[in-house]
This record gives structure tokens, C-alpha cells and sequence, in this order.
């Protein structure tokens, strides 16, 4: 199994159990439907959820000039991401009309191919046909695609196939990405993503290299919040988990412990920096009580236990900056828990993991190929196809 691959099992399995095993369900379902989908449509997915890399929101309403320029349709994609057997494997918003999402389709042999889609504003375009693994992320108020390599060594040749997507005011923007040596600081213009190891992707140049912060093994939910800055979620491999961040760009690091025999968790940070909603993890294989989900006002200052679930079936929270957030609960009955706002709410039953773009939320649909999306705080939601 590949790096890619085996980074992304890693990381669900000592972050969050439940869209480990919530996505396996779904993708076994799927195969029942479709009959041609895998397991490792599944990985897929689990490797874009992972993934919580972002820039501060700019104009969140979108209200740039769309792209001018004549953008050529790509045959290859089209018909791999409207084919009947092919499954939307993750979405990433950057404003609410701007957004990506990832399409996989099996091939003999238990293999697999992936393309992705971006909108921005109305305009639509294509990433090309790769067997890498696409991810789809959010740098400011735009959504943007990359195939990774599998591995961060120099000498994979999957670099070479490896590319970055974008659609701005400009038109579409395709670079090869560039392989570079670990570095323990990034600039000011890269965008963090979490694999486990942590990365540094610049957007310019196409640079993606290894990111090395002093005390931890492995790093989760990389956020970048309107302050300038970087939190994440940090742990030795034999040791506690910390909430880390660092206002010069890697210069130095800050952390503060999640919580006794918490090896991990789940941290949702507002744009402000203010919010955070957590959920903390243990170790994997060992049997928990119920876990709580905390809920701080003061960028992690003071906590306040308001909730507390069966750790499996726990996830998904989000933070919004009016000193409120979200988890989603699927256990036996299902919850939309709302930390700092009241009474939970009953999700829709095919809602999947949330993710936030200031108080807009979206999810993948559970056992589905739609998009979810809500603008009141996860009370009503809407769902469209994003082909």
C-alpha cells in the first residue's frame, strides 16, 4: 500500500474512528448499488477528509469577475466524472459558489482512476485524468485540486504525474508539482495539508515539501485562521496528543495538551481563532468511556465540557465565530450536537462530514454523490450534484 494510502488509514484510525468505519459502511452500500466500486473508493474519500487546509476567507459572496478566457473541455474528465460507475469522492468550498469536488472510477484489476471538478462563480472546469489520488482544498475564497504523489520522496515517480488545479479570476491554471527538501518553516503564501506527516504546498510555484515541527510524529486539521495563525493537531507516535500553533510561520511553536490519555482529536477553529470545538481521541484499540466534546471562547484559554458521546460514532465539528459550533453524532440516534447554542438538532440521515466556510457548512451526502450544504448553522439543508 502506498504511502498516500497508508497515511491517511493511519490518521483516521488515531483521529477520527468514525469516518473510518462510517465511510467503509457507505462504500459497501455503494458496491451493492453499483457493483463496480471497491474499498478503495473509500480510501479515497478518507484521504480528502483528512485534509483541512485553508487561508483566511476573502470575499466569501464570490463577487469577483468570473473567468473570461475560453476554457477547453477535457473529454478524458468529462466522461470519467459522468460515468455511471464513477463516485463522488469529496467537496471543498471556497466561497459558497466556488467550490471543487472529486470523482473516482474503477478500473480492472482493483484500480482506480480520478478527476475532479472546479466552479468558480458559474465557470466550470476540469483537473485531467490521473491515477494519484486527487484531494480538493480551500485556499482563501477559492476551492483548487491536486493530484498527490504517493509518497514525499524525491525519487517517486509519481511526481511526475502529480499536478495542481486551479480556476481564479484569470482562467484555468495547471502546474506540475514540484518536489523540495523538508524545510521547518513555510511561507506566507503556502497552504498546509496533513497526511500524518504535515506538507506545505505553494500555490505559485507548485512546491510541495515535507514540513518538520520539533516534538511530534504526526500532524492532523492544519487551520489558518484570520489572526495569520496555523493551528493543528500534533502527537508523538508513543505519546499525547497537543494542540500546536505558530504565528511566524514555523519560526516557533506553541502547545497546549489536549487532554489525559488523549493521544489525538478532532479540532475545529473559527476564522476569528476564537471558537474551538474539540473532540478528543484515545488510543486506538482500547475501550473508552464516552468522550467529551469542549467547547472554548478564548482561542483555547478555558474549556467547557458541553456534550458527551460513544467516541465511534463522534465527528465532524466546526466552529463558527458567534462562540457556537457543530459535531455530528451517528450513533443509534442521530444528533447534530451544537456546542454553545441549545437543543441538538435531527440531521438528515444521509449527511456526512461537516466542514465550515465561516457560518456556511457542506458535507458530502452519506452513501451518495451529492453535495450538502447549509446556511443557517446546519437547521435546513440543500443538496445539488457538483459535476
Amino acid at each position: 500500500m502506498s504511502e498516500l494510502k497508508e497515511l491517511s488509514w493511519d490518521a483516521q484510525e488515531s483521529v477520527q474512528p468514525l469516518p473510518f468505519e462510517d465511510l467503509e459502511r457507505r462504500g459497501l452500500r455503494r458496491r451493492h448499488r453499483r457493483q463496480a466500486l471497491t474499498g478503495a473508493g473509500v480510501v479515497a474519500a478518507v484521504a480528502v477528509a483528512v485534509l483541512a487546509a485553508v487561508l483566511p476567507l476573502g470575499n466569501v459572496t464570490g463577487t469577483e469577475k468570473p473567468p473570461a478566457a475560453s476554457i477547453p473541455v477535457d473529454q478524458a474528465a468529462e466522461k470519467l466524472v459522468h460515468d455511471k460507475k464513477s463516485g463522488g469522492a469529496g467537496i471543498a468550498f471556497g466561497t459558497p459558489t466556488r467550490w471543487a469536488s472529486v470523482w473516482s472510477s474503477p478500473q480492472p484489476g482493483y484500480t482506480w482512476n480520478y478527476a475532479a471538478v472546479l466552479s468558480r462563480d458559474g465557470v466550470r472546469t476540469t483537473a485531467p485524468v490521473r491515477k494519484n489520488q486527487y484531494v480538493v482544498l480551500r485556499a482563501g475564497d477559492e476551492a483548487l485540486a491536486v493530484s498527490m504523489p504517493t509518497s514525499m520522496k524525491g525519487t517517486d515517480p509519481t511526481w511526475a504525474q502529480s499536478v495542481m488545479v486551479r480556476l481564479t479570476d484569470q482562467g484555468r491554471i495547471e502546474k506540475k508539482l514540484q518536489w523540495a527538501p523538508p524545510t521547518s518553516e513555510f511561507g506566507a503564501g503556502d497552504v498546509l495539508l496533513a497526511y500524518g506527516t504535515l506538507r506545505a504546498l505553494n500555490l505559485e510555484t507548485g512546491v510541495l515539501r515535507e514540513v518538520k515541527v520539533p516534538g511530534i510524529d504526526n500532524a492532523y486539521e492544519p487551520y489558518l485562521d484570520t489572526t495569520g495563525r496555523w493551528w493543528l493537531v500534533g502527537a508523538k507516535n508513543s505519546g499525547l496528543g497537543n494542540i500546536y500553533w505558530t504565528d511566524d510561520h514555523g519560526k516557533t511553536w506553541e502547545h497546549s495538551l489536549i487532554g489525559e490519555g488523549s493521544t489525538g482529536g478532532r479540532l475545529a477553529v473559527s476564522p476569528n481563532g476564537k471558537t474551538m470545538v474539540l473532540i478528543p481521541s484515545g488510543k486506538p484499540g482500547v475501550r473508552r468511556d464516552p468522550v467529551p466534546v469542549r467547547l472554548s471562547t478564548d482561542r483555547g484559554e478555558h474549556w467547557t465540557t458541553v456534550a458527551s458521546r460513544n467516541p465511534p460514532y463522534l465527528s465532524s465539528p466546526v466552529a463558527f465565530d458567534n462562540g457556537t459550533g457543530l459535531a455530528l453524532y451517528q450513533g443509534k440516534k442521530r444528533e447534530l450536537l451544537r456546542p454553545g447554542a441549545g437543543t441538538p438538532f435531527t440531521p438528515p440521515a444521509d449527511l456526512g462530514g461537516l466542514t465550515a466556510v465561516g457560518d456556511f457548512v457542506y458535507s458530502m451526502q452519506y452513501n451518495g454523490d451529492q453535495a450538502m450544504t447549509s446556511t443557517d448553522h446546519g437547521k435546513t439543508w440543500k443538496y445539488f450534484t457538483p459535476r
